[in-house]
């Protein structure tokens, strides 16, 4: 049995009291405090919580998880928690914060819960913290709705009147009442289209806007039976749809609506496999291409040229060769020196007769 009202509240029995014991001192009480047991706690309920909502809401993404999570475990959450379990009741401070009120304040009970939750899943390990966690947040799981929860009034109210195409709310500052160091904002929310105009107030601009926004956000949802929804576009189109025939085998989106009437889909069905068929009879077999070449390449003049003009044969030696014939050939030069006198006279008296011997075979 629980050994202590803080453990009957948790469903809880350490096996190590002085586990407990530490997760309840605070600081400013001893050396030996609630800090590091706080940083271990705070990690297993971020697991424990992220593990619950991941079971519960299977359809949510992990940005609107991260969202969820994070308005669980925030401090006003923790707070609420461990006022409901009492959790002041055992706090160990030091004087200075028992003077000042720390046993009410939500900074320090919200850590105190954490240290609570290591302290469990040091002395008992995981299942035994992810049991209390899950005992003490199911009542909390079971009335919120993850599409709002985290979300301010101002971005609920925007939210809500863009879902319907209405104009966004107007915001104004109607009045101050204070002193500088403590004054009070009054803030007017308007929403014409659905004569909607309230006002809230708060200690700084942004405060009284949000209190505005959720008075207006609460007189919207008020009147939102007698706002006209207009079906969504998808289903429309799916029930215009509704009678289209999809063809198998035919890809693509487009492709695969038929929009013909049965009768005529069916006579241009007949017509096409006729319209086949005919054009497969009338299709003779290609004629090889070895074929083809051979009947419709003529041969042209020039390849009769060719044919006809002797082959040359071209001998191509070495250079080196040539070279070494060159250098073999006796010098020339002393054949075409100029004539002497004698050969000059022995020329000139033999001219004629060669002349007279030329115009002999000319006339043969």
């Amino acid at each position: 049995m629980p050994s202590s009202p803080l453990e009957s509240r948790l469903q809880y029995e350490f096996r190590n009291a002085e586990l407990l014991r530490q997760a309840m001192t605070h600081r400013s009480h001893s050396a030996t405090h609630n800090e590091r047991l706080e940083f271990l706690g705070d990690s297993v309920l971020n697991c424990v919580v992220a593990a619950l909502l991941f079971q519960r809401f299977s359809k949510l993404d992990e940005g609107d998880l991260s969202r969820v999570r994070a308005n669980l475990v925030k401090q006003q959450s923790l707070y609420e928690i461990a006022q409901a379990l009492n959790v002041s009741e055992g706090l160990r401070l030091g004087e200075g914060e028992l003077r000042s009120g720390g046993f009410r304040r939500p900074s320090i009970l919200a850590d105190t819960l954490e240290a609570i939750f290591g302290a469990i899943f040091l002395d008992g390990g995981f299942d035994a913290a992810f049991a209390v966690i899950k005992r003490l947040y199911t009542p909390v799981l079971d009335h919120i709705d993850p599409r709002t929860i985290g979300k301010d009034a101002k971005t609920l109210l925007q939210e809500y009147l863009q879902g319907h195409k209405i104009a966004l709310p107007t915001y104004t500052v109607v009045a101050t009442h204070g002193a500088a160091h403590n004054q009070q904002f009054e803030v007017e929310c308007s929403v014409p289209k659905l004569d909607v105009k309230v006002s809230g107030s708060g200690a700084s601009r942004r405060a009284a806007e949000q209190a505005a926004a959720k008075k207006a956000l609460d007189e919207v949802m008020a009147a939102a039976p007698t706002l006209g929804v207009k079906p969504k576009r998808k289903g429309a189109r799916a029930a215009k749809l509704a009678h289209v025939e999809v063809v198998p085998g035919v890809t693509g989106v487009q492709a695969a609506l038929d929009l013909r009437s049965p009768e005529r889909r069916e006579r241009d069905r007949q017509r096409n496999h006729s319209a086949d068929a005919n054009a497969s009879a009338e299709q003779t077999p290609a004629a090889p291409l070895a074929v083809i070449r051979a009947t419709h390449v003529e041969p042209s003049a020039a390849s009769y040229a060719a044919a006809e003009k002797p082959e040359r044969h071209v001998i191509h030696r070495p250079e080196k060769a040539v070279k070494s014939e060159a250098a073999q050939t006796p010098d020339a030069s002393a054949d075409s020196a100029p004539p002497t006198d004698d050969a000059r006279s022995t020329a000139s008296d033999d001219a004629p007769a060669s002349r007279v011997v030329r115009a002999a075979d000319a006339g043969h």
